[in-house]
């Protein structure tokens, strides 16, 4: 028998968890009447009992526990993590060899391979793992270990982002755990397309390898005409469409000067000398753009960072959001094309399609959803965590 401490779910929230959603925020429990320590080993009831899971306790998030086990009869311990990512690394390997050979790959997705917090990307010999929950640092030591024998890397490091360690009451980490950190930026291929990253100073775990096969399907609707790239971080999409559509220029536009200097330094990697790199604030530099009744562009490509990171902050971003496209769709000649895409998971899709009827309207343009795509095979989706399908890329014709 468990000896375990049980948490309540309070009444109106029973219901909820009658499947298997990882996260059980604040206000659906009972607190416990004597103060658990964070990181406590949990088992999740309902009112009258009924037994639904097991997970880790944090008072300090409003993800008061993050539940990783649905069966009574597993441990919740290190050997059963590590198991977790035996499983998730197996199924990269799988598909590796289904599809083709990548340079660049994420072996574990959080939620979606029943890991609430841990992301880890490989980056050819080289792994970054980031950490957004209290509940996995415990394990970290055993999780580096296992992947530094299991994959053979020359280094491992570990990332906290700044504003999540402080929501989750853990240090904020950027640093190298093991092996030996790679003398200046290392090279990748993606889509035919070389590309140089620096492990020791890009965002999150160095770049977005969610959008591989979205920058590939946006090259190929791309025909002639100029092509406006909007945060563009190290030019994935830019380069991309010389690669492999018809832009006969492409403007570039990020607000951080160093990512946009990583990203000309692609650009003269695969001999491409037709982008030109901006550094703006790219709300403005939309709207100043939108505001020109000459030449227009044929293609907009819009790839924001993360603008609702919780339930409070989506009507905010959906607002942003309709400014951002509504922009764009000015910037575009009739019979243009839009790409546009949303990494905030709280954000549904039927609020983002929602949110470009109203741009629709507002403009007096037709919107015309041709595909829409998320995030590539190596991003697994949680069906009982909806959130877990963050990334929307929808690709538009614009009349």
């Amino acid at each position: 028998m468990s000896t375990l401490p049980q948490l309540v779910l309070n009444t109106r929230k029973a219901r909820s968890f009658s499947g298997h959603h990882p996260w059980v925020v604040s206000h659906s429990i009972i607190e416990p009447t004597i103060p658990l320590a964070p990181g406590q080993a949990v088992e999740l009831v309902t009112p009258n009992g009924h037994w639904i899971g097991r997970g880790f306790y944090n008072p300090a998030s409003a993800i008061r526990v993050r539940l990783y086990q649905w069966s009574e009869n597993q441990s919740l311990n290190v050997d059963w993590c590590l198991q977790q990512l035996e499983r998730a690394v197996a199924l990269r390997r799988m598909w590796a060899d289904i599809d083709c050979p990548l340079t660049a790959v994420r072996l574990i997705n959080s939620e979606g391979d029943g890991l609430s917090g841990l992301i880890v990307d490989r980056f050819g010999d080289y792994i970054v793992i980031q950490v957004t929950a209290l509940a996995i640092v415990p394990w970290l030591d055993a999780i580096c270990d296992w992947l530094s024998k299991e994959l053979r890397s020359k280094a491992i490091f570990v990332r906290t982002d700044a504003r999540i360690a402080r929501n989750e009451g853990m240090p904020d980490r950027d640093e190298l755990v093991s092996g030996s950190a790679p003398d200046g930026p290392i090279e990748l291929i993606e889509n035919d397309v070389r590309l140089m990253i620096d492990l020791n100073q890009g965002q999150k775990t160095g770049y977005y390898l969610d959008q591989r096969a979205n920058r590939l399907r946006a090259a190929k609707w791309i025909g002639p005409g100029r092509m406006l790239d909007v945060c563009c971080y190290l030019g994935g999409f830019s380069l991309a469409a010389c690669r492999w559509g018809q832009p006969s220029q492409v403007t570039a536009v990020d607000s951080s000067q160093a990512a946009l200097q990583q990203a000309a330094v692609n650009s003269g990697l695969n001999g491409i000398e037709r982008i030109e790199f901006i550094q703006a604030d790219c709300f403005d530099f939309l709207e100043q753009q939108s505001r020109e009744v000459s030449e227009k562009f044929q293609t907009v490509v819009l790839d924001p960072p993360r603008l609702a990171g919780n339930r409070n902050q989506v009507p905010a971003a959906l607002r942003a959001y309709h400014r951002l496209n509504l922009s764009a769709v000015k910037c575009l000649r009739p019979g243009g094309v839009l790409v546009t895409c949303s990494c905030s998971g709280r954000i549904s899709r039927a609020d983002f399609t929602g949110m470009l009827a109203s741009v629709a309207k507002r403009s007096r343009r037709t919107i015309q959803i041709l595909w829409t795509a998320g995030a590539d095979f190596d991003h697994p989706v949680d069906a009982s965590c909806p959130e877990t399908e963050y990334l929307k890329c929808y690709f538009c014709r614009v009349e």
